[in-house]
């Protein structure tokens, strides 16, 4: 059983310092923890992920025609086909309000957007190592390819502050699906990596991938950029005090 609030790091992990700071609301797309960066993907602002994040998108070789039926499988999920309706893009709207609204794949923190201007593609976006998805296409006068490849670039949004929270599925973290309080600018707690040696004023930033994902380091090589700084040393071993400045 998961200890309540994890340890004394992460107990503390996204406290904030002082009163001039700003917040925004955002649906966890997947169990977040208070203290982890959030990330968002383009065109996806409603959703907000770890360090984690991956996303592909998923581009048809011509615009679908009628009598067209799309089968998308996501992660070895094979969902309905569904049919062409108006458009390409009012076709892909459903197809990604089929994936978001499908609890196998909201339930290892799957969802699916598109982006204005882009009509022959939609996107899929999950948490952790693995996304694999697929689209074909049967019926219809012509049966249009989909590709599939890495999407575009995730974004920091800022830092999720620390509530008094405990849902079904446990205390002191944000299920997905769940409301998340982030920190877009201020001064707020994080957790930093074993070999992060940070001191006032040095640029923060975030680890992306392997056993310390999700923490803040003041190495730059191979870690993201978030537009942070650090405003203090180590705090009770784990922590350290950030100032955050915005998307990035």
């Amino acid at each position: 059983m998961e200890r309540l609030y994890g340890d004394l790091g992460q107990a503390i992990a996204g406290q904030k310092f002082g009163l001039n700071d700003e917040t925004e609301t955002i649906i966890a797309g997947e169990r977040l923890y208070p203290g982890d960066p959030i990330f968002q993907k383009i065109g996806d602002e409603e959703f907000g992920y770890g360090a984690g994040i991956r996303s592909l998108a998923l581009t048809a070789s011509d615009a679908l025609v009628d009598g067209n039926a799309v089968t998308v499988t996501v992660n070895g999920v094979t969902l309905e086909p569904v049919s062409f309706v108006e458009s390409s893009p009012e076709t892909f709207r459903r197809i990604a309000s089929a994936i978001n609204l499908s609890s196998e794949l909201r339930e290892i923190g799957v969802t699916a957007f598109l982006l204005e201007g882009n009509a022959l593609a939609f996107f899929v976006t999950a948490s952790g190592a693995t996304l694999t998805a697929s689209a074909t296409v049967a019926g219809g006068a012509s049966e249009p390819t989909f590709t599939s490849a890495t999407g575009g670039n995730s974004k920091f949004r800022g830092v999720a502050r620390h509530m008094d929270i405990s849902f079904r599925e446990g205390a002191g973290l944000f299920p997905s699906g769940h409301p998340v309080s982030v920190m877009t600018r201020g001064h707020i707690t994080v957790r930093v990596a074993d070999s992060a040696n940070p001191d006032n004023l040095v640029p923060a930033y975030v680890i992306m991938s392997g056993d310390d994902v999700g923490k803040f380091t003041h190495v730059a090589t191979g870690n993201y950029d978030c537009g942070c700084f650090f405003r203090s040393s180590r705090l009770e071993s784990k922590l350290a005090l950030i100032e955050v400045n915005g998307l990035k």
